[in-house]
């Protein structure tokens, strides 16, 4: 598996390609520049078959359509995300509004899903917290978490639908299930572990985790 990272937007939201040995890939939260994004696609010679999407912030989300468009590639999102991508107002306080996702390349997962991209088995988990339809994508070990946990920083729950004691659950929830040297992809920022994280983050001192 190989995964390669691409900031994109005003903000640098991490959009991550991630593809198999026969170069069947995945885009996780294309925030901007899609044309760009294509162009890295062509450029690896991939095959997008998936849009992975973690939540509605438009930074997350706003190269959605042109991507899909380009590629072709399936959209997934969690239901509460989908009215989003059909071109509603994002849930942050921008309010910005989304192009709308062609509904044919639109389908919502949930907490368990599992879909096949390639050779790669991608897992669906319900973190909410940061908003309240957040998912994490697990792949092959990985976690794609969005802005769920940063390194040494976690998402903000100060926009609608924030809640940090979700939040904090939501990263025991992970922390329980995979083990401390998992990776941890975040949407902004550097990679890092879920271990480092338990150890070293401020935000989740306290944090009390079985497993």
């Amino acid at each position: 598996m190989k995964i390669l990272c691409v900031p994109v937007g005003p903000l640098q939201a991490n959009c991550y390609l991630v593809w198999d040995d026969d170069r069947r890939a995945c885009a996780i939260d294309p925030g901007g520049e899609p044309e760009r994004l294509a162009e890295v696609v062509r450029q690896e010679d991939l095959t997008l078959e998936a849009i992975l999407v973690t939540h509605g912030h438009f930074d997350h989300v706003e190269g959605v359509r042109g991507l899909s468009d380009a590629t072709e590639a399936v959209v997934y999102s969690s239901e509460g995300v989908a009215p989003v991508l059909k071109g509603a107002k994002d849930c942050s306080v921008t309010g910005l509004a989304i192009p709308a996702v062609d509904a044919g390349r639109l389908e919502t997962v949930s907490d368990g899903s599992t879909l096949n991209v390639g050779a790669l088995r991608v897992t669906v988990i319900a973190t909410p917290g940061h908003t309240p339809a957040d998912i994490t994508f697990e792949i092959e070990g990985h976690l794609f978490p969005g802005d769920l946990l940063f390194y040494r920083s976690v998402g903000r729950t100060d926009f609608p639908g924030g809640d940090f004691a979700e939040l904090l659950g939501s990263v025991r929830r992970l922390a329980e299930r995979y083990p401390p040297e998992t990776p941890v992809h975040p949407g902004h920022m550097q990679s890092t572990t879920l271990g480092e994280e338990l150890a070293m983050n401020p935000f989740l001192g306290g944090l009390n985790v079985d497993g």
